[in-house]
Formats: structure tokens, C-alpha cells, sequence
């Protein structure tokens, strides 16, 4: 036998002998570097789920994922993989760190009708997008919310939905049999009364606590998501409200630090204040590396050098319940709105500009001094004309 039938015969066995453990380690060091570990929080409907924020392994819209990243490699121009829409301007709370602005919740005009954010939905996933958050205001107090859900492509995208969990008990079999994969009720305090008090409604965080129970017996993944400041992080309350999550069972807690925008636009005390963000992420690191406890994704860590980076108009968009599209829902700065012109050239627009034609690395735009000082964006993050 010649060396070279020799050498493709040692190839194929080496192929079949090492490549399901190659795959494993290859696939643990994405999320690894993605979320800052690489544990299963979930197996929903036999698929494994590392976050609510990723499309479960192996499944189709995970397909998609990686094929439109190929694709986004041969035409070497951006993407988007992520959609927030705001389906709702309506709420029944009134948060002190909301992100959603004053003046856009009462800014006069429709919002867009099912028919139209079916188009929107179509059009996105026409683009590529992979994962779809639905929010608000409070995205389940629009009646027709279950029909939006029903009129994505599962085999396109992931559905994941934020609320602040007042309506979710009662819907939760409904939103898991309409098409939603996961959930995540907002929760800034594992203390009650403290928890109604930033949310600006009593009974709350009971009616948050039993939206999650029900959401997880109907199958969903389930998250608390939370906004943490700097003296939330030094007086402990991330460390309790990570205790709360393993409590209650929850799959993932997703940890936004506050962000100068909405309600706290004019904090700029949160602007390029990084220290305490850093040690934040070293401190979950323990959590990622037990088992017994839920994921832990800081949105820090995601926007950093760690890992994607801030992809705001990048690989990402929001949709605002008007049909404006910004390059996140962090961030206002608007660039067109989908009433008047076609998605993609929004989208194309947006993203080839020098401030989104790639991903930085210093954490989130909207907490960066020499972002905010762009010509192209005021302090309060809207597009100047």
C-alpha cells in the first residue's frame, strides 16, 4: 500500500475517531466566548439552549444563524442577525431607568398595524435576522400580540419576549403554543417592595414571580432580566437577585448595567465608567462555572472586546412601534422608518456608515464619550438633522 492511500486512510479514520469531540470543543469555545461559558441552561423542545439570547443548538433558526454568517463573509457587507421590536408604546409601569423615551410613548401617530408588522417581521428575516425580541412598553398588552408571534418563521428566527411579567401568568400556554421560545420578565430587585417601588406598581414582582412559574411549566425558557448601577452592584443586590433566579428555577439572568438613554439620558455620570463593569464580570464568573445556578449573560460582557462587541446597526436593529428603525433600542438615532422606504436600504444605509460598518469594542455606544459626541448623534441619542 502507497503512502498517500495510507495517509487518506489514517485521515478518514482520524475524521471519524475525533471529530465528535472536536465539534464539542469547538462549539463550547463559541458560546465561551460569546456569553462567558459554555453551559446548557435548557433543552426546550429536545433542543439545547445555552441563552435565551441564541438560538438553540441545532435547531433551525441556528441553521440560519451560521449560514447567514457565511453569506455575510462572501458579500462582505453587514447583516443583521438580531431584531428588537417594540410592538407595543403602552405600559402598565413606570420604571425609573426606563429606556423607552418619555416623548416616544407619547408621541402622537399610529403605531403599526398586524399587517404591517408582519411585512416588518417578513423583511427582516428576508435580511437574515435569526432572533427576534419582542418588547415594549409592555409588549402583552397589545390584543393582537399573539398574532405577530404566529406570523414569524420559526424555521427562520428565535421569538424571545420582554415584559414586566404583570399579564404573563395567564398567557403564558397561549405565547408557548402561538411560536415563543422564551421569555424575560424584568426583575431589579429580589426584594418585593423595593421591586414595586423602582417599577412604580404594587404587586409587581408577585405577578413577575408567578408569570415565570407559568412560563416555565409551559415550556418556556425562562429569564429574569435586571438593571443594575454601579452602587446596586456594590451594595450586593446582583449577588440577591442571582440567588433569586436559582430560587425560582429560572434558566438565565440577563444583566444590563444602566445605560444613559430614556429616563436616564441625562445621567452622564454612566458615561465611560468602566471599572466597576469589569469587576462585575469577574464577579459572575463563579456562577457560569456552576451548574446549580442559572446562566449569567452581562450585556458588559457581550458589547465588549471579550466578546461581539457593541453590534448596534451592525449585526442588530430596533423597530420602534412606529416603524422607525435605530441601531438598537439603547440607542434612538433614527436613520428611516419602514412606512416610507424599504427595509433594506434602511438597513443598508445605517450599517455602512463609519460608525456601524463594524462592531466596537469599548462596551456600548450609547456609554461612550466619543460616540455620544459624534456630529451625527446628540446627548439624548436622536439622529440630528
Amino acid at each position: 500500500m502507497n503512502s498517500k492511500v495510507l495517509k487518506n486512510i489514517r485521515l478518514f479514520w482520524a475524521t471519524m475517531i475525533k471529530s465528535p469531540g472536536y465539534f464539542g470543543q469547538f462549539t463550547n469555545q463559541i458560546y465561551q466566548v460569546y456569553l462567558n461559558h459554555h453551559k446548557i441552561v435548557h433543552f426546550r423542545d429536545g433542543y439545547p439552549v445555552y441563552s435565551l439570547s441564541t438560538p438553540a443548538l441545532y435547531s433551525k433558526p441556528a441553521a440560519n444563524f451560521f449560514a447567514r454568517s457565511l453569506y455575510r463573509i462572501i458579500q462582505n457587507r453587514n447583516l443583521p442577525n438580531l431584531m428588537s421590536f417594540a410592538v407595543s408604546k403602552t405600559c402598565n409601569a413606570d420604571c425609573k431607568h426606563c429606556s423607552f423615551f418619555d416623548s416616544e410613548s407619547k408621541r402622537e401617530g399610529k403605531m403599526l398595524t398586524l399587517e404591517q408588522c408582519k411585512k416588518v417581521i417578513k423583511d427582516a428575516q428576508e435580511l437574515g435576522v435569526s432572533i427576534i425580541n419582542l418588547l415594549g412598553g409592555e409588549p402583552l398588552m397589545r390584543e393582537d400580540i399573539l398574532d405577530v408571534i404566529k406570523s414569524i418563521n420559526k424555521d427562520l428566527s428565535t421569538v424571545i419576549l420582554f415584559t414586566n411579567g404583570w399579564y404573563l401568568a395567564g398567557k403564558a400556554m397561549e405565547l408557548k403554543k402561538s411560536g415563543l421560545d422564551g421569555v424575560y420578565v424584568s426583575i431589579d430587585s429580589a426584594d418585593k417592595e423595593e421591586h414595586d417601588k423602582i417599577r412604580g406598581k404594587q404587586g409587581m414582582f408577585d405577578r413577575g414571580m408567578e408569570g415565570l412559574r407559568n412560563a416555565k411549566k409551559a415550556g418556556l425558557t425562562v429569564g429574569i432580566s435586571c438593571c443594575i448601577t454601579k452602587e446596586d452592584y456594590q451594595n450586593g443586590k446582583l449577588k440577591r437577585i442571582i440567588e433569586l433566579g436559582k430560587k425560582v428555577g429560572v434558566h438565565e439572568v440577563l444583566v444590563f448595567d444602566a445605560i444613559p438613554t430614556g429616563r436616564m439620558s441625562g445621567c452622564g455620570n454612566l458615561v465611560d465608567d468602566n471599572g466597576w463593569i469589569n469587576e462585575m464580570i469577574k464577579f459572575t464568573e463563579k456562577y457560569n462555572k456552576d451548574d446549580s445556578y442559572p446562566g449569567i449573560l452581562v450585556y458588559a460582557y457581550a458589547t465588549s472586546y471579550r466578546s461581539t462587541g457593541c453590534s448596534g446597526g451592525t449585526s442588530y436593529f430596533y423597530v420602534s412601534p412606529y416603524g422607525d428603525i435605530s441601531p438598537c433600542d439603547f440607542n434612538h438615532a433614527t436613520f428611516g422608518n419602514v412606512l416610507e422606504e424599504p427595509l433594506y436600504e434602511i438597513w443598508g444605509r445605517m450599517s455602512s456608515l463609519d460608525l456601524y460598518e463594524q462592531a466596537t469594542w469599548g462596551g456600548c455606544k450609547m456609554k461612550s464619550s466619543k460616540y455620544r459626541d459624534n456630529e451625527h448623534v446628540s446627548a439624548e441619542g436622536y439622529k440630528r438633522g
